[in-house]
């Protein structure tokens, strides 16, 4: 080790005080103020041993828990919200639980271990309930904001898929795949035009490609649970505009992690963010300003990058870079130079920031822009503008209320929801009425 510096000693000062700005001088909306936070986080297990005595059989269990936060209700702590009848009404259930097969496992209908657990996949998606949904429906509503190729599939409720699963199509590779413009109904199986082998919607993901029959599957299951948590965040979104329009502007809707989306998977980022773009639109046109929604990332190097460059600072008894109630724009040149992060225009939908919130905390966000995309693939001058970010000062202020110490650097929604203001997302539409009926019935336009 002794050819190689330490990370804090390659810092330069002088480039991150120039790129260091007060949250308090955002020219931007700072009403309505955040009342409720929506937070989504997901957990998975690989069970070995499936079967007694055979500790090689694995399943995939996931599940995906989600709060909805009254944060004004929090902070008072005057008092109950609504009854406890009624908040005992509204937490029977979690967001999302489901099976997938794992390792050395023979299904009864698919002798091919991959097919079977493609098929697995779009029964999750298809028997899964998001709100007034079903997790299904919500492919066809990120297609509708992909490239145009997925937008014309959508419109007709198909979805298009990448490639053929079978490695021996013709069709498995992407350009003929795409030449053929191969799609399948969102709702029923399909075969394939040349093989004749079965196509599910859920093959778009792609992420069978990584399933191993005789090995363990953890990063598959990973990458299932970050797809879902994707959706249904998005999904309950949809379901509060549907339901009560006026609530958006005061929500702020938040994701465990960076708004990217990884792996043979990551295609989907442009759906993600035009669906959320185009909520936020909707939103101006009745008038209203938009949603908070941000990704807040607890791990990785851009988080240990951030912290040291504070801790360097103190080290060396010098004025905080990034002081209290201050931000930090990361161009497209520090991020690749710097963090060292790749492949930024296919995976990120929301762009990345530094935030030393009011408390002391010291939090990597990711935010969406209005228009356009989170990093292009030729890196734009101005592309990290906070003007490309309307929600910017709300999100800032948002953070500072939601802090909490009793994890580093975390936040209230995700490593902590009082039982008192936080209820399942699955039956949060008894929430939002009960939510009507005593606070929100004088919003109603």
């Amino acid at each position: 080790m002794a050819r190689y510096s330490k990370p804090d000693a390659q810092l330069d000062f002088g480039r991150i005080e120039k790129l260091t700005d007060s949250a308090d001088d955002l020219d931007q909306a700072a009403d309505p103020r955040i009342r409720y936070v929506v937070a989504v986080d997901g957990s998975n297990h690989e069970y070995d041993e499936a079967f007694d005595r055979y500790p090689s059989t694995r399943v995939l269990y996931l599940q995906i828990a989600g709060v909805f936060i009254d944060l004004q209700q929090m902070q008072e702590q005057t008092g109950p919200f609504v009854s406890p009848s009624r908040i005992a009404e509204a937490i029977e259930a979690s967001v999302v639980s489901g099976f997938l097969p794992g390792s050395f496992l023979k299904h009864q209908d698919f002798a091919d271990p991959v097919e079977a657990f493609r098929a697995e996949l779009f029964d999750l998606f298809a028997t899964t309930e998001v709100q007034s949904g079903m997790l299904l429906d919500l492919i066809c509503e990120v297609q509708r904001y992909g490239p145009a190729e997925d937008a014309s599939a959508a419109q007709q409720k198909r979805v298009l898929l990448p490639k053929c699963p079978n490695p021996e199509c013709d069709l498995n590779e992407s350009k003929a795949a795409r030449r053929a413009n191969l799609t399948v109904s969102l709702k029923n199986p399909e075969q394939c035009p040349v093989c004749s082998c079965t196509l599910w919607a859920t093959d778009t993901f792609r992420v069978f490609e990584d399933f191993r029959p005789d090995a363990s599957n953890g990063e598959v299951l990973g990458r299932v649970r970050d797809i879902v948590e994707h959706l249904v965040l998005l999904g309950v979104a949809l379901d509060l505009e549907r339901r009560y329009p006026w609530l958006l502007p005061e929500t702020a809707f938040l994701y465990d992690g960076d708004l990217a989306v990884f792996g043979n998977s990551a295609r989907m980022f442009r759906g993600l963010l035009g669906s959320w773009q185009a909520l936020w639109q909707r939103s101006r046109r009745r008038g209203h300003q938009p949603p908070v929604l941000l990704g807040i990332a607890k791990s990785g190097y851009p988080v240990e990058h951030f912290k040291g460059i504070q801790r360097a600072a103190e080290a060396g008894e010098r004025p905080l870079p990034v002081p209290r109630r201050s931000y930090m724009r990361i161009d497209d040149l520090y991020m690749k130079e710097v963090l060292r992060v790749q492949s930024l225009s296919e995976t990120y939908y929301g762009r990345k920031f530094f935030y030393h919130a009011a408390d002391g905390q010291h939090l990597v966000i990711t935010v969406p822009p209005a228009e356009g995309l989170a990093y292009a693939k030729q890196s734009e001058e101005g592309a990290d503008d906070p003007a490309r970010f309307p929600t910017l000062r709300r999100t800032f202020e948002v953070l500072d209320r939601m802090g909490t110490h009793l994890y580093d650097d975390a936040v209230i929604p995700v490593s902590l929801a009082h039982n008192w203001a936080a209820y399942p997302l699955s039956n949060a539409d008894k929430v939002l009425r009960v939510l009507t009926e005593q606070t929100l019935a004088r919003k109603r336009p």
